[in-house]
């Protein structure tokens, strides 16, 4: 979910036919400190948001392919801008400082934080979004994955495995044809013995699923077209792979320009609320210099949805798994037993709206005060892994449930002041692009709007 600011909807990829823009030879060409620091000027003066284009401020990042931002399309992605503005200077975060990104969606905090040389942890819920992550940071040498491609091109010339995992409607999402190429095409990628390797091919086979699949490529969830789709013969399906596979290399090779030194990368799990590393243990307390984010807004994007085919082709949830991942998703639409949800929040303002919303609509009253309550778990979260001094920047945008405002800014503003952190800058970026400009519900609108706030917390907490 690109737009003037903020999320973009990702779906659009390099026209794999095309040479794409030139890019700076350096990944932080410009030091933006003394840009930043005209703003935090002007709004202390003024304690009034600034209006801002981020596209307009990173002129020197071109609209498109930036490193291995595209290596996949992902919903609700935030634009490379925002990040790459405030990890161009050491102003919020040191030199060598330890960036989070708590919702690490396709990881594009996660690259930008790696490209400035900075260590990044990162936590998703959808293990397809940790997937692409750890994949877009690998930096492989191209003749590794030109022999790679031949491997796996002689073993699918030689299979006939017909098996496949279970995927959600199946037979309404793909051709037999193209279920069964997809099935020998799984099976040739699966004996890479790499774990790089095999990140980066089962990354280039899920975006082939989506492509050579019936859902229309235009929306980020699958829908069926309006109009008919012509089916597709198996030899497409190879063909796809291929296209997909050389894009997908010259990212990497792009990756490799830009980063010649190691990425250091670090899961912290899969829930914001409760974030720890892969030893098992709890990421550590005071140790993260800056968590750059933007979570999900309540009942406004369908991840799991939206992955559910890769995830089905992947294995890493079948069609009867899906509800439980969903479930465990911050911002979901659906709450199991809503009836018995908890409508009331911490916060006086947001209770008087979500009363409001509850006399049209109970689930949805529901659905906003979970996502309230579960961000508010969040930030205490952050508090307790970040570091005396450190910052939060915070990208988010405001709709309307059953046509009542719903301010998240304002609601999430004052959870975060509560927690000893204080306000720096507040920043706001016009959505100019397709991501967010679509209702996701009958009783939500059209979110037109991005406020990206930077909050420091207290040195003596």
């Amino acid at each position: 979910m690109e737009r003037g600011g903020g999320k973009s909807d990702g779906e659009v990829q390099e026209d794999l036919g095309e040479t794409p823009p030139a890019e700076p030879s350096c990944a932080f060409p410009v030091d933006t400190t003394d840009q930043l620091q005209a703003l935090l000027d002007e709004y202390r003066s003024t304690t009034r948001p600034i209006p801002v284009s981020f596209r307009d401020i990173v002129s020197w990042i071109k609209i498109g392919e930036r490193a291995t931002h595209y290596l996949h399309s992902y919903p609700a992605k935030l634009l490379p801008h925002i990040a790459h503005f405030f990890l161009a200077s050491q102003r919020f975060c040191p030199a060598n400082g330890l960036v989070l990104d708590p919702f690490s969606g396709s990881g594009t905090v996660a690259l930008e934080a790696c490209l400035s040389g900075r260590p990044a942890a990162y936590a998703d819920t959808n293990p397809l979004a940790c997937l692409i992550t750890e994949a877009k940071l690998r930096a492989i040498p191209i003749l590794t994955l030109q022999a790679a491609f031949e491997r796996v091109s002689a073993r699918y010339l030689k299979s006939r495995v017909v098996q496949h995992p279970t995927v959600v409607n199946m037979h309404k999402w793909f051709q037999p044809t193209v279920i069964r190429s997809l099935a020998r095409l799984r099976a040739a990628i699966e004996p890479e013995s790499s774990a790089d390797l095999q990140k980066f091919l089962q990354v280039t086979f899920s975006a082939t699923v989506r492509r050579v699949s019936n859902a229309d490529p235009r929306l980020s969830v699958p829908v069926l077209p309006k109009e008919g789709r012509a089916p597709l013969r198996s030899e497409d399906v190879w063909q796809c792979f291929a296209d997909q596979f050389g894009a997908n290399a010259r990212r990497i090779e792009k990756l490799t320009r830009l980063c010649p030194s190691p990425l250091r990368l670090t899961q912290a799990g899969d829930d914001a609320r409760r974030m720890h590393v892969s030893s098992g243990g709890h990421l550590a307390t005071d140790s993260v210099d800056l968590v750059l984010t933007s979570p999900p807004y309540a009942g406004a994007q369908k991840y799991i949805r939206a992955s559910s085919l890769s995830l089905g082709w992947l294995g890493l949830a079948e069609a009867g798994q899906l509800k439980p991942l969903e479930n465990a998703t911050i911002g979901r639409e659906h709450l199991p037993g809503a009836d018995d949800q908890v409508v009331e929040t911490s916060i006086a303002a947001a209770n008087a709206v979500i009363s409001r919303i509850w006399k049209k609509n109970p689930l949805r009253a529901a659905i906003c005060a979970t996502y309230l309550n579960e961000m508010e778990a969040v930030f205490d979260e952050v508090h307790k892994v970040m570091r005396p001094g450190g910052n939060l920047i915070l990208v988010i945008g405001n709709n309307e449930v059953c046509g009542q405002k719903f301010m998240s800014s304002d609601y999430l503003r004052e959870m975060i002041e509560r927690k000893d952190f204080q306000l720096e800058l507040a920043l706001i970026d016009e959505i100019k692009s397709r991501g967010l400009m679509t209702k996701r519900n009958r009783s939500a609108s059209v979110i037109t709007r991005e406020w990206v706030m930077v909050f420091s917390k207290n040195r003596k907490c």
